[in-house]
């Protein structure tokens, strides 16, 4: 491969930079749009309060470290006991609400909720990706990768548990686990609600997801077609197709952090601490762990537990900590400046994933002669119509998760379709990177710019879809390492994948089988064609060899975000084992890990729903452990700390217009590769004659700037998306509504109802008269400010007319105004425009319209 760029690539990576900040303005606008619409997204009743350093007892019962997949049922379920006190840290923050819209799933890598971690470099995989170093992204939010990931509710297959049993883990068999899957789970899938396999009433709900691209159904005929059944992949059998099952509710993302902590945060004995980044588990001379020591916002803490410290950071950062405190290969240990307590050999060993094949995207004909859309396409989904679906008919393509919308568990060669244990897994996505134009998915992914451009830039936005093989059961282990003492410091990551020989053979057949998926006739009908475009490395094969597809596993290299096995389950006669079957760490007492590094081998599925269903048993065993034993054994928590009120006060409630305007630095600062160092300042604000309009300056810490967004007034030449569809009035908004009081921003154009003698007026879409008086206005009076205030009179009223109010534009008839105010706020959305000055220089210039404001981004 070149080291010099091609002219290609440069071309395709410059209109990916014009292309970041209208993606994040989007962004800014679907943020704005959830808080005026969607209350039940912001649900601030029920977020998770953080405890401030000062709140936090000197000790608890049980600390857990990290509020993730794990931690978060852990949290819920040890505190269920209200003699126990816990504390859950998590070192980041609370999930952002735009975590919960399935379309954005793509965006939230690389995000400030992500770690960010990846992999050292390697010249056997990742070898398209920047620096030839694998994106690895973890969850650094509460709820953990249950905020970042793709949502997909897969349990594995039966023999994998059976097989941890007969590994030497007693009560690890698949009529062990089944319980606390049933036990976690709120199946709302209409044919499964009556299925031994399935629960219902659990925190966790499960649903398939709301949106459906036309390509998925397609492919599912294809796969009938090909012989496989269309099923439960979580029930009796796993081989066959699927469409997915989700951890979704109400069509939104419902992360552990959701389901398991909202409902209980307001338990006197469980306190949560966000922004907590634990340094290291404390041990005494006696091998006993007795606390933990973090930091907080650049505050030290040392807090104390009575019973247990559990490690719930995932299989990163707990066997990091781990390390950290002294627990691991002691020559490794000692090498980085940590005198060793424990010689554990496996810390950080074992480490799995489940490696997938990138780029295995096929073309296809659009049969929708009207131009709309048969897979995801990003430009209809930043739409005016998606947004307004979304926000007010909680219907649309944004309740999509475009990367797996139906999934098949297959056999290769190599496995016998008798025994039901497929070793292939295919994701079916309505799309292909091409799609998204390289604003999400290549940076999400980490491609280098001439491979996106290679691959992609001569199809862009063309119809196409992607079926990507994952190998289930990797032969290959790879190994974390600290890099150094530093618990700032990320660790080294090895995954090694490929160097079993026999993981490439699988994963090659893995692909054939996609091939012959798009080769049935259901597919062969609108002309499926791979992409004929090769990955730089790989011009040399023949399309579709053995050699083509292997250079494009090495080459196109993906993470399915599931990493495990870096502190395995074992018996004590293992070197290699770290927990033993009731999790405990080996060598050191009262310290317990929980989450996915404690699987011996990996699951054949997603590992979301297997680490819920190991907290859920660890919790069991926690508290069979503890039950027979006196609280006056071993070391106790202080008498006064029982006594003490964990109740707070109310968090002081935020106004609402400072809550709208906070929204631009939230998105901005939630998405730091998009806008680099960029910040919204809120510099004026409008003073109380109304004349004055807020100014907000994007300040970048390397480069002093003149002000980038301007306010300016809202003038002729600005479409109201909730009106464009209709004619123009004659007249700007202040003339309609007459005094627009400080702080209040103009409403939309009020809906027009003709107004009967009797005083009623029409629902135009069903003609039936409601027959309330209303108070009628002249179109060119001022409209005195306290009619717009919503009373309970009007709730009703309200709630009839939120989806379709009618608009009438033509003004010679007599028409009136109603008497409250309309139940949406105007839509915030963007405009971007290139211009091109004489001497040839070319511009982009960007305006965002808000709250009656219009903003000039400048550049």
């Amino acid at each position: 491969m070149s080291s010099h760029p091609s002219i290609k690539s440069i071309v395709s990576s410059s209109r990916i930079m014009f292309g970041l900040l209208p993606g994040l303005g989007a962004l800014i606008v679907i943020r704005m749009a959830i808080h005026l619409y969607r209350p039940d997204i912001e649900d601030s009743e029920h977020r998770v309060q953080d405890r401030n350093i000062e709140e936090m007892y000197d000790c608890y019962d049980f600390i857990i470290v990290g509020g993730g997949s794990a931690g978060a049922v852990l949290a819920n379920r040890l505190s269920e006991n209200p003699n126990w006190n816990v504390l859950l840290l998590e070192a980041g923050p609370d999930e952002n609400v735009l975590s919960e819209v399935p379309i954005l799933f793509p965006t939230l890598q690389t995000s400030a909720i992500d770690w960010q971690f990846v992999t050292e470099r390697s010249d056997q995989y990742c070898v398209n990706m920047v620096d030839r170093r694998c994106k690895w992204p973890r969850g650094k939010v509460l709820g953990g990768s249950s905020v970042l990931n793709a949502m997909l509710y897969i349990r594995g297959n039966k023999r994998d548990y059976d097989n941890w049993e007969n590994m030497g883990n007693p009560g690890w068999g698949y009529e062990d686990v089944l319980p606390y899957f049933i036990k976690s789970e709120d199946i709302r899938i209409p044919e499964h609600l009556n299925d031994p396999y399935h629960g219902t009433g659990g925190p966790l709900t499960v649903e398939y997801f709301r949106f459906e691209h036309p390509i998925t159904s397609k492919i599912l005929e294809a796969a009938t077609q090909l012989g496989y059944d269309v099923r439960d992949v979580n029930g009796e059998f796993q081989t066959g197709f699927t469409r997915s099952q989700a951890t979704v509710r109400d069509g939104l993302r419902c992360s552990t952090a959701k389901a398991f902590l909202r409902p209980v945060s307001q338990r006197r004995n469980l306190h949560i601490s966000l922004h907590s980044l634990v340094e290291k588990v404390l041990i005494d001379e006696n091998n006993t762990a007795y606390g933990v020591k973090f930091v907080k916002r650049g505050q030290h803490k040392i807090i104390k537990a009575s019973k247990e410290v559990i490690l719930s950071a995932g299989s990163i950062q707990s066997p990091q900590l781990l390390m950290l405190s002294g627990i691991g290969d002691a020559q490794h240990l000692k090498e980085v400046g940590i005198h060793p307590i424990v010689n554990s050999p496996g810390v950080g060993r074992n480490l799995q994933d489940h490696v997938a094949m990138g780029g295995h995207s096929f073309l296809f004909d659009n049969p929708y002669k009207n131009e709309s859309d048969y897979c995801f396409n990003l430009n209809t989904v930043f739409s005016i119509g998606s947004l307004m679906d979304f926000s007010l008919h909680k219907t649309g393509v944004m309740y999509s998760m475009i990367e797996a919308e139906a999934m098949a568990f297959v056999n290769t060669k190599f496995q016998d379709p008798a025994e039901d244990y497929p070793d292939v897994q295919l994701f079916i996505a309505p799309t292909a990177d091409n799609m998204d134009g390289g604003l999400f998915g290549k940076r999400a992914n980490g491609l280098t710019d001439e491979t996106y451009a290679e691959l992609y830039e001569d199809i862009l936005y063309e119809s196409s879809f992607s079926v990507v093989p994952l190998l289930l059961r990797p032969k290959s282990r790879g190994y974390i390492r600290l890099r150094d003492s530093n618990p700032y410091s990320p660790p080294l990551i090895y995954p090694n994948y490929f160097t079993e020989p026999d993981d490439v053979k699988v994963l090659i057949e893995g692909a054939r089988i996609a091939q012959a998926l798009v080769e049935q006739p259901a597919l062969k009908a609108l002309n499926a064609r791979p992409n004929s475009r090769r990955n730089p490395g790989c011009a040399k094969h023949e399309l579709m060899s053995d050699e083509h597809l292997e250079c494009q596993a090495r080459h196109h290299t993906f993470t399915i975000y599931h990493p495990v096995g870096t502190c395995a389950m074992g018996p004590d006669d293992d070197p290699g084992a770290v927990v033993d079957s009731r999790l405990r760490v080996y060598g050191i007492k009262n310290l317990r890990v929980v989450d996915g590094s404690i699987m011996p081998t990996i699951v054949s599925g997603n590992t979301n729903a297997p680490i819920i269903m190991i907290a859920e048993k660890a919790s069991d065993i926690i508290k069979e452990d503890w039950f027979n034993i006196p609280e006056d054994i071993g070391a106790v928590c202080p008498v006064q700390n029982k006594l003490k009120n964990s109740e707070s006060e109310d968090p002081t409630k935020i106004d609402l217009i400072s809550k709208r305007l906070d929204v631009f630095n939230e998105t901005a600062n939630l998405f730091p590769v998009l806008s680099k160092h960029i910040k919204f300042d809120e510099t004026k604000s409008r003073i109380n004659n109304g004349n004055e309009q807020p100014a907000h300056t994007i300040v970048d810490k390397k480069t002093p700037l003149k002000t980038i967004l301007t306010a300016n007034s809202f003038t002729n030449d600005v479409k109201n998306p909730l009106t464009d569809m209709a004619p123009s009035y004659s007249k700007p908004y202040p003339d309609v509504y007459g005094y627009i009081p400080p702080l209040l921003p103009p409403p939309p154009p009020l809906p027009y109802f003709p107004i009967t003698p009797d005083n009623t007026y029409y629902n135009t879409y069903n003609q039936n008269p409601i027959h309330e008086s209303v108070t009628t206005y002249p179109y060119n009076e001022p409209i005195d400010i306290n009619t717009f205030k919503i009373n309970s009179k009007f709730k009703h009223r309200k709630n009839k007319f939120t989806k379709k109010l009618p608009v009438f534009p033509n003004l010679n008839n007599r028409f009136s105004f109603i008497n409250y105010r309309p139940s949406y706020e105007p839509i915030p959305y963007y405009e971007t425009k290139e211009e091109v000055s004489p001497n040839g220089q070319r511009k982009c210039r960007i305006w965002l319209y808000y709250d009656g404001i219009k903003y000039e981004v400048i550049l």
